[in-house]
């Protein structure tokens, strides 16, 4: 039996006992999942670790927790950063939950000419974030940056970039150049890029890679240049 994962918002230790007091946890646990003590869990740090652990004591305000078994998580081989335009919240929200399954380690929120204008809810984008780095069974959870113009975000970046638009000229095999260890993908929004956008990635040396004969949804480009970037 699969045993549940859950992120800690603090140090998980390599042993011993240790305590949570987060509260939507504890409430999880007791309320939702029903657990108790002597049950076992996995808890994670975000560090790239993760503890076998054994409830100890759960009462309504803390936990004690005892490791049992402290070893080294699942984290992404290759650090690939989305950079994601706004689109519909649902269908933005559905992107976030898909790249962190896949094994993205950043997601950067732009605004271009056709994004949507109503910014993402952090607070909820992270809970999406979180949850789903515990289903995936990976241990470092996605950074989320703040939301940033396209323009600024291709000026201040350091990384090797690639985006995706039905008028590029490159294959979708070459995202998958395993020489690159770093590499910011760039995803437009519904209606794509404009041709000022266009003309900037020109200027800036970014490659464009063409999406097919067919017109994907936003969302759906964003899984494919990730499974083509991180899945071997």
């Amino acid at each position: 039996m699969r045993l549940h994962r859950f992120f800690i918002p603090t140090p998980v230790p390599s042993s011993g006992d240790f305590t949570v007091t987060d509260e939507n946890l504890l409430n999880q646990w007791r309320k939702v999942l029903r657990m108790d003590v002597g049950d076992t869990l996995v808890a994670f740090d975000g560090r790239g670790e993760e503890a076998v652990c054994t409830i100890d004591q759960l009462e309504k305000k803390s936990a004690m927790l005892s490791v049992v078994e402290y070893r080294k998580g699942i984290v992404p081989t290759r650090e690939i950063i989305l950079f994601m335009a706004l689109i519909k919240r649902d269908n933005f929200e559905l992107v976030l939950q898909k790249a962190t399954e896949l094994g993205v380690s950043r997601i950067v929120p732009i605004q271009t000419a056709r994004s949507e204008k109503k910014g993402m809810n952090r607070e909820r984008s992270e809970k999406i974030l979180r949850e789903a780095t515990e289903q995936s069974g990976r241990t470092t959870v996605p950074v989320l940056d703040d939301e940033v113009r396209l323009f600024d975000a291709v000026k201040k970046n350091h990384v090797p970039l690639i985006a995706f638009d039905p008028r590029g000229t490159l294959s979708a095999r070459d995202i998958q150049d395993r020489t690159l260890e770093k590499l910011g993908i760039i995803i437009g929004p519904e209606g794509g890029f404009t041709e000022e956008e266009i003309l900037v990635f020109s200027e800036h040396n970014i490659s464009i890679v063409c999406t097919g004969k067919t017109i994907l949804r936003a969302e759906t480009a964003a899984v494919v240049a990730l499974t083509l970037a991180l899945v071997e």
